[in-house]
């Protein structure tokens, strides 16, 4: 496998599109580019720039998302259209897709259908590792990866990001070879020999006694110990729900809510999207009726130690094996937390690389990665603000 990137931080949107494709194409030599992943920040995201894309690397598949900021070894920029482009080897193969209208359909039978449209382009080969860049918008990111699952395998690495805007929440953006897409997931599965490693930590910290969600459907929690959920708040903050919901945002980057899971070191992390007329917290992802759960504290040490562990475990999962380039999906919430030291992060993940090592990013409105866990070892989950480092190493 060989890959190059390519950046610009061009006003001009064309212009960007053009000088940094083609330092992808330069950089890849006498290699020919078999995909491309395209992270732009939110003003790139127009059909006319797919387009010029297409016309430079030829007819091969394209597909990325749009974020608040793009990460690369130069530093973080908050304007700007990065590519990676790969070329694989004769032990590595391919196959990409992509679902639209994920909330129409629900999301669980778009992830179904995502599934079913990705093995079938993989059928008798082994298949390694899959990549999805969905809306971070979507209701319920967790039916999502459920629905991939039901195909792909409950086990099966799946790495992903939702993608973002500028902290807007309004639209966010994804990218499948010509297409400017919202409400949608696109996805990579790559079969064959393949040598990755992933890490994905948060480093929020657990506050007070353990509780129980007594009622929930879905994403909604209506019931946290047999009382309506946003009691949790009201009794923490001393505050009722007026003065709770005109803090919504800063309380759920600070305060958001952990699920306890047997076997894991970190609480699955709940960011508070809404609270409803009855009391009901809306959480972006589900959390399950009857899981234990506790309020969580996130601080800007506590959130670098994370991201450095991050780095540990993807360099222990790739083994001996050299980093070929890494990507990094890093929630929009931790940019906020870290406020003027939101750089910290990349120079931690580069200290734990190298300068030289090839590496591309973005802020993500959501995660996607398994958890090391005991009983769940393999399974993806849906992450809400987490570090994920994906590093793939040299065959």
């Amino acid at each position: 496998m060989n890959i190059s990137l390519g950046f610009s931080e061009n006003k001009d949107h064309i212009q960007a599109a053009n000088e940094a494709v083609s330092q992808a194409i330069v950089g890849l030599g006498k290699n020919r580019g078999d995909v491309a992943i395209i992270f732009t920040t939110i003003e790139f995201a127009h059909p006319l720039v797919l387009k010029i894309a297409n016309n430079l690397l030829g007819d091969i598949p394209i597909l990325g998302c749009s974020s608040l900021g793009i990460i690369t070894n130069k530093g973080i920029f908050k304007h700007g259209f990065a590519i990676l482009l790969i070329s694989l080897n004769q032990q590595t193969f391919l196959n990409v897709a992509s679902v639209k209208d994920v909330n129409k359909k629900t999301p669980i039978a778009a992830g179904r259908e995502l599934g079913e449209k990705l093995l079938y382009g993989c059928k008798d080969v082994r298949r390694s590792l899959s990549l999805i860049f969905s809306d971070g918008l979507i209701s319920d990111g967790t039916s999502l990866i459920n629905g991939l699952q039901e195909n792909l395998g409950r086990s099966f690495p799946l790495i992903g990001a939702s993608a973002s805007d500028n902290l807007a929440f309004t639209k966010t953006f994804q990218y499948f070879n010509k297409d400017v897409l919202t409400d949608s997931c696109c996805g990579l599965l790559f079969g064959g020999k393949i040598n990755f490693g992933f890490g994905i930590k948060h480093g929020w910290k657990a506050l007070g006694k353990i509780r129980y969600v007594t009622k929930a459907e879905g994403n909604i929690i209506k019931e946290i110990n047999g009382e309506p959920a946003v009691k949790l708040y009201e009794d923490y903050f001393a505050k009722d729900v007026l003065e709770l919901a005109k803090e919504l945002r800063r309380i759920s980057i600070f305060y958001p809510i952990g699920i306890y899971l047997q076997g894991e070191k970190e609480y699955l992390l709940r960011n508070i999207l809404s609270i409803k007329d009855d009391g009901s917290l809306v959480t972006q992802g589900d959390i399950p009726q009857n899981s234990q759960i506790r309020l969580m504290i996130g601080t800007k040490d506590s959130c670098l130690a994370a991201a450095a562990a991050s780095c540990i475990e993807a360099k222990r999962n790739l083994g001996a094996q050299k980093t070929k380039f890494v990507m990094v999906f890093d929630a929009a919430s931790r940019f906020t937390l870290l406020g003027r030291q939101y750089t910290k992060e990349l120079e931690i993940i580069k200290a734990a690389f190298g300068e030289n090592t090839p590496l591309i990013g973005i802020y993500t409105y959501g995660e996607q990665a398994p958890l090391k866990s005991i009983n769940y070892l393999g399974r993806a989950y849906f992450h809400n603000q987490s570090i994920n480092i994906l590093a793939l190493g040299e065959q």
